[in-house]
């Protein structure tokens, strides 16, 4: 029924041909990673954890891989020697598209117990997957409390909160930033809340229209460096 409802939105929304392109780039992936727990969405009343941290979450939905490589396309970055942050990483598929990008180290900080342990699991197995190369770790926190580490200079959001846990996170970059000064890239998908970000005066170096995405990313997606 799930998947009926889905079709029938995608084919309102973006028509027959564009549906029909978007399954095989969709489901290869599916495909690829099938022996893992990443897929299937989980609205916020079905997530565990404190209250007070939920009425800021939204709901999990894995990030699209379509949209996620188009959106890093070209920003000419350092993956090879850059520490890779999910904030609100769920089950923790991004972490695996950033390593196969080429990420030195990938972090998922998600508050939700289940899903914070799902991702460890996931991580776990696509780690010994690859030979127990993958260099990862897996943190149950609230975004808004969690420290930001020295190395870590990219940050991945998938319009996992709301804008007052946004502007939290955002503080603590820089708090981070004062005490180990480096350039660092903000990229953030669906970014409803993207002038949380502006505000603190970080540099615009990409920006993909919702056309050039998804119907349904309406915040668009936007790559920031600090100036």
């Amino acid at each position: 029924m799930e998947i009926l409802k889905k079709l029938q939105r995608s084919l309102k929304g973006r028509g027959l041909w564009n549906s029909l392109m978007l399954i095989p780039k969709r489901y290869l992936q599916r495909f690829k990673h099938r022996k893992f727990d990443f897929w299937g969405m989980v609205e916020i009343y079905e997530m565990d954890g404190p209250d007070v941290v939920k009425e800021h979450a939204t709901k999990y939905e894995a990030s699209n891989p379509v949209f996620y490589k188009k959106m890093f396309y070209n920003l000419n970055w350092p993956y090879q020697t850059s520490t890779y942050i999910d904030f609100g990483c769920g089950k923790g598929l991004s972490l695996v598209y950033a390593y196969e990008l080429g990420f030195k180290k990938v972090i998922g900080v998600e508050f939700s117990p289940k899903l914070a342990q799902t991702a460890l699991t996931n991580l776990q197995k696509f780690s010994n997957h690859k030979g127990g190369k993958v260099d990862f770790e897996i943190t149950n926190i609230d975004a808004s409390q969690y420290e930001i580490p020295s190395t870590a200079d990219c940050f991945y959001f998938f319009n996992p909160f709301d804008a007052f846990i946004l502007d939290k996170v955002m503080q603590n970059i820089l708090k981070s930033l004062e005490l180990n000064p480096r350039k660092i890239l903000i990229v953030y998908i669906n970014a409803i809340h993207n002038k949380v970000i502006e505000k603190y005066n970080f540099k615009e170096i990409k920006y993909l229209t919702p056309e050039e995405l998804d119907i349904y990313y309406v915040g668009g997606a936007y790559a920031y460096t600090n100036p």
